[in-house]
Order: structure tokens, then sequence, then C-alpha cells
């Protein structure tokens, strides 16, 4: 395992532990925290590394397009929207604009899936991407 791979299951480990342990400001009883995953991780978990390379790995299907630059890009993909938001809406609504790197079959429209993140995971995994 890489140094960055060693980091990464290590921050998500203390991730989990924070959730469970937390404290009151007044530091005298335990209580349960909620703690959000990082984008990297959900990027893994939630499959996204399946099909797409990123800032951290490099993905098992070569057909679609490569985000692991996405910084470098997203902005000026759509001249209405910012990168934040253009990579935003390219996973709650991957069929909305269809990027000109890809030359799969199916379109994101049928090959995409949904992956049921909510709002706080969805800016996570983008700012995990603009991150690389």
């Amino acid at each position: 395992m890489t140094r960055r791979g060693i980091a990464a299951a290590v921050g998500a480990l203390l991730a989990v532990v924070g959730s469970w342990i937390g404290w009151r400001d007044d530091g005298t009883e335990p209580v349960r925290a909620a703690v959000l995953p990082g984008g990297e991780t959900l990027f893994h978990a939630k499959g996204c590394a399946t099909c797409h390379t990123g800032p951290t790995s490099t993905a098992s299907m070569g057909e679609f397009p490569s985000l692991a630059a996405a910084s470098s890009w997203a902005g000026s993909r759509r001249s209405d929207v910012s990168a934040e938001e253009y990579l935003d809406e390219s996973i709650r609504e991957p069929w909305a604009f269809i990027s000109p790197e890809f030359d799969g079959g199916g379109g994101p429209a049928t090959a995409m899936p949904d992956l049921g993140l909510s709002d706080a995971e969805r800016a996570a995994v983008v700012a995990f991407l603009l991150s690389g």
C-alpha cells in the first residue's frame, strides 16, 4: 500500500472512531458525533474509482473520462457554471451535459448509476476532485 493509501485508510478509521466518540463542549460526558466521510473515501466507496481515474487512483475500466485533473478543465466545460457546479451536476444529473471526453457506448444517461449521495457527500467528492 502506498503512503497516500495508508493515510487515506487511517483518515477513514479516525472518521469512524470520531463518529462513535465525541465530547460535549464542557468535556464532561461522551456524546455521539456525526462525521461525514471524506471525498476520497466516498469516491472509492461509491464505486466512482471503478470507472473513472481520480486524483489518487486509476480506474479498473478505462472507457470513461478521467477525473484526475478535474481542476484544470471543469471550470471551462460550460461558460455558465463554475467548476464546482459542473462537477456537482455531473454527479447528480450525468445526462445534463455529455462530456466531450466520453467516447463509450450508451453515455452517462444509461451507464452511470445513481450514487444516492447527499448534498454534503457530493460537495465532499467535488472538493476531492478539485484538489487533485
